[in-house]
């Protein structure tokens, strides 16, 4: 995956994302939504693609351009898509940081109910903590993993909770009054030295107990490590992605996965999720949709590993429809070990126009591979179907926003890829958001007007196919050798980003290849 916050560096170290038009999200979001949803005028007109600005952050609207040429059944199953991505929103808080729903219900609670001057240099301080950590899915750093630091004082964040404590209805636990709630999670909040870091992948730590993220509980580094070694010690060639859809905790003395499950952790956001699913299949497009769609629904009532990797085989065989999905737990950059994936959801139609040129580079994979600098027992002799396409993204939730993804190539586990193929996509009109609202950085750092005048008019193109070969080509390229296990396995906490560098040096070496051409 190829993440928004890449394309935005060098403009003034500004971090950018883009919200969808959708009336069901974070107060953030609405203010950033509210203008586009009075649509066809605005796709065909005029078009602000700027919202708000706070912090280090930068807010895009983008267009759905094409959606109301969608049937009404089409448009349909994209509700019912949306409503489930939305219903799986809090356990990316959750997973970030065991306090962040509280800390986000308290922040919201202020925000509805404070009668107090909304003007005053504190407020606005807290309002846009409160706005980075609507951003963040928590109270750490997105892309740093850092803590914030709040602008106001912790008196003044006991002044304001407590002054709303009659008004609203805070996140106390049972038994519990404003005044412990506030004496809670002060430290959390102001207290540089609890949980600094939601993700520590420091050399000489225990990476496990020194990160904030909410995945593991009670256990160390070396615990989970011989725990998953004992668990892949009888893997066949098609192994689960053990630990994907879990936590790890230590019960009694004993190590043990908390799986995320109906029934199970997490049963009341994923109860809403297969239910929206489940409204989902009744307006599928097709078979091949509606049988992908029944294989999630299936995966989250059983927590069964091998049942996703049946729904994502099911979801890379369904090329063919113009709606799609991507609904789960996802990716492992969040995990310092690289086994439990955040939830995410990107819900999309096919962006027809666009889709020819990633299509032309996916039908050409086996050429790439094959002239591939790489060693020849390391290339796959044949490149099995990858399905390259350009989307409209119409709702993302999870760990795909705010801060949004600008290419995705799925699934992640590679014997899939190999046997089955790959789906690779690029986000059309979030790219195009970012193409229309350029930063600074061009100015200044090109040497020359025609440098300027040349990038203004080609990195458009350079830059949606450099997207496209770093999914298509990068991320499904490469064979990792017999008896060789997985690399959250074998390179632990450097997987991740070794596997976004690889597939951008794949993406680098052909860019002035005639192929391309």
């Amino acid at each position: 995956m190829l993440t928004a916050t890449l394309i935005a560096c060098g403009d003034t170290a500004d971090e950018l994302a883009v919200t969808a038009p959708t009336a069901e999200v974070e107060p953030m979001a609405q203010m950033s939504a509210a203008e586009t949803n009075d649509a066809p005028e605005a796709i065909t007109g005029e078009f602000d693609y700027a919202a708000e600005r706070f912090a280090d952050v930068r807010i895009l609207r983008y267009r759905t351009a094409g959606f109301d040429l969608l049937s009404a059944q089409q448009k349909e199953l994209l509700y019912y898509l949306s409503q489930a991505a939305l219903s799986g929103r809090d356990m990316m808080y959750d997973q970030n940081y065991r306090y962040n729903l509280r800390i986000r219900r308290t922040l919201e609670e202020v925000i509805k109910h404070y009668q107090g001057d909304r003007d005053s240099e504190e407020f606005q301080n807290f309002l846009t903590y409160a706005k980075r950590v609507w951003f963040a899915n928590g109270i750490h750093h997105h892309y740093s993993n850092a803590k914030f630091t709040p602008l106001f004082t912790d008196a003044y964040f006991a002044d304001i909770v407590a002054s709303v404590a009659a008004m609203g209805e805070l996140p106390v636990r049972e038994g519990q009054n404003a005044a412990a709630l506030i004496a809670e999670l002060t430290p959390i909040i102001f207290d540089p030295s609890i949980d600094v870091k939601k993700v520590n992948t420091a050399a000489g730590v225990d990476k496990i107990v020194t990160s904030a993220v909410n995945f593991y509980e009670g256990v160390t580094e070396q615990e989970v490590i011989d725990f998953y070694a004992a668990k892949s010690a009888d893997d066949n060639d098609q192994p689960v992605s053990h630990g994907l859809n879990s936590k790890l905790v230590k019960v009694d003395g004993v190590v043990t996965e908390k799986v995320w499950k109906v029934g199970g952790m997490y049963t009341e956001a994923i109860e809403q999720v297969v239910y929206w699913l489940e409204r989902a299949v009744t307006a599928a497009e097709n078979d091949k949709q509606q049988a992908a769609l029944e294989l999630l629904v299936a995966y989250y009532r059983s927590g069964d590993l091998a049942d996703f990797d049946a729904y994502n085989i099911a979801w890379v065989a369904d090329t063919d429809s113009a709606i799609d999905v991507i609904n789960g737990f996802i990716e492992v950059y969040n995990d310092p070990l690289g086994y439990r994936g955040s939830f995410e959801s990107v819900v999309s139609f096919r962006d027809e126009e666009a889709t020819q040129r990633i299509s032309a580079i996916g039908d050409r994979a086996q050429w790439f591979e094959d002239n591939s600098p790489i060693q020849g027992d390391h290339k796959k002799a044949n490149v099995k179907g990858i399905d390259g396409k350009a989307i409209t993204v119409v709702m993302e939730s999870g760990d795909a926003s705010p801060s949004t993804p600008i290419g995705i190539n799925l699934p992640n586990s590679s014997w899939i890829r190999a046997s089955h193929g790959s789906k690779s996509v690029s986000l059309s009109n979030i790219v195009g958001a970012y193409n229309a609202s350029p930063g600074k950085s061009l100015a200044e750092f090109a040497y020359t007007p025609e440098e300027i005048a040349r990038t203004r008019a080609h990195a458009k193109q350079a830059g949606d196919l450099h997207t496209d070969m770093h999914e298509v080509i990068g991320h499904a390229s490469g064979l990792i050798n017999d008896g060789v296990g997985a690399t959250r396995e074998t390179l632990r906490q450097y997987a991740s980003t070794l596997e976004e560098g690889r597939a951008d040096l794949v993406a680098l070496y052909y860019v002035l290849d005639p192929m391309l051409i």
